[in-house]
């Protein structure tokens, strides 16, 4: 089968939206299936350079960008988005030229991996599966006022943005023959419609090579325990909604036992100022540590110094960062993690009081019984074991070409 992939990012050795299409890309290699990747163009001597070194057969790119003056548009205020329209448009032009004398057999659009913005790919009239994408959580309306004036405005234009850019996805979603959803969320925010095309499947995963071999048991033997005190990390974008002070204020409630926790905050963003203030004016500061983002390989290193992963985020479509933290044996986001290997707390209807106690009082569990912690390290390795990127391939693919692909071990994790 011949299939084209429409991954406008697309970059090895990265995360988030460009490590998502390399991944992709790969791993519906892998299957057999002869795949020609649709990239831009800026990305392709970093590109050409690893395949040289790292030939993966069945695989191919076409490289494609707007001239050198339209990129000028990223300088200016959403910009991206502009250019980022302006290249689905030309690039299924590009597509088609190419479809007359490839004959592909199936065409997807994996990034950007989002519900708002759209995909032309179905001008060629095949088979069209448009994504794994997600973006349709939301933050709880009881749990908006703790993401500060900026947060609150930022969420409020992203739920808008879903209104105004529904009427530009109707030719994406009428010529699709399959959308798949990241989460549930995102599933509703498809018009009901076009529900009947829809499934959910996780966009990222991981690769058991990156963390070790595929038992996972390499990685915690590289740095033993230092700390006596029970580690937490957390791992991301210092963004309101990903509720990092929501950590922080459990961490004040643990009064007397504060002095035997740690959290470790390894990320970068706008809201860090306003987080360090308020770990300040909640005397938490001294039991906090800010670590500025750092390269993947020496994060994956850092890993096993942590007892727990807190990913306390109010909206998250899923996240590279936590598949590795989990397959290390560390927690992870509410997707995926049941009670035996990490704790979901409910935000229902609820207030972010009750929220913040839920969390205190987990941690309160975990020092009072400290032989929780291999116990659940075990149970999230073995959560994580089957959700791999090949996996996640594989399921998308098994329904679309009719049969079931050889499934890989692999990792994933869920959310606290």
């Amino acid at each position: 089968m011949k299939v084209l992939l429409s991954a406008y990012s697309c970059t090895p050795g990265e995360g988030s939206e460009r490590g998502t299409g390399w991944n992709w890309a790969q791993c519906i290699a892998a299957n057999g299936y002869e795949v020609t990747v649709m990239t831009r163009a800026v990305d392709q001597q970093r590109i050409e350079e690893f395949v040289e070194d790292h030939p993966v057969e069945f695989l191919q790119f076409v490289f494609h960008d707007l001239s050198p003056s339209w990129q000028l548009i990223y300088k200016l205020p959403f910009g991206n988005y502009v250019y980022y329209f302006l290249w689905q448009y030309t690039a299924a032009e590009v597509a088609s030229k190419l479809h007359s004398t490839e004959r592909f057999d199936r065409v997807q659009h994996i990034t950007w991996g989002s519900f708002r913005v759209p995909s032309l790919m179905g001008k060629l009239k095949i088979p069209f599966i448009f994504g794994p994408v997600g973006g349709g959580e939301d933050t709880p309306k009881n749990l908006r006022r703790g993401l500060g004036w900026r947060g609150w405005l930022f969420d409020a234009m992203r739920r808008a943005s879903s209104a105004l850019m529904s009427p530009c996805m109707g030719f994406t979603y009428k010529t699709a023959s399959e959308i798949v959803a990241t989460t549930e969320e995102t599933q509703r925010k498809i018009p009901a419609k076009y529900r009947h095309k829809v499934r959910v499947r996780q966009a990222v995963g991981i690769d058991p090579a990156s963390v070790g071999d595929q038992s996972f048991e390499l990685p915690l033997k590289l740095s033993p325990r230092k700390s006596s005190r029970l580690e937490l990390v957390f791992v991301g974008r210092l963004l309101p909604w990903k509720g990092v002070h929501l950590i922080l204020r459990a961490l004040a409630l643990l009064e007397a036992s504060l002095p035997s926790v740690h959290l470790t905050v390894i990320g970068t963003g706008k809201d860090l100022p306003r987080l360090q203030h308020l770990s300040r004016r909640l005397k938490v500061d001294e039991v906090v540590s800010w670590v500025p983002w750092m390269p993947r390989e020496e994060l994956i290193r850092e890993y096993p110094q942590f007892d727990l992963f807190t990913f306390p985020s109010l909206h998250d479509s899923g996240g590279m960062a936590v598949l590795e933290a989990m397959a290390l044996g560390l927690g992870g986001p509410g997707i995926n993690v049941n009670n035996s290997c990490g704790r979901v707390i409910a935000t229902q209807g609820v207030s972010e009081d009750h929220v913040v106690k839920d969390i205190a009082q987990f941690l309160m569990e975990i020092l009072a019984d400290r032989n929780m912690l291999p116990r659940l390290s075990e149970s999230a390795r073995a959560r994580a074991a089957a959700l791999t990127w090949q996996a996640n391939v594989n399921a998308v693919y098994a329904k679309s070409v009719g049969h079931q692909a050889n499934q890989i071990p692999g990792v994933l994790i869920a959310k606290a």
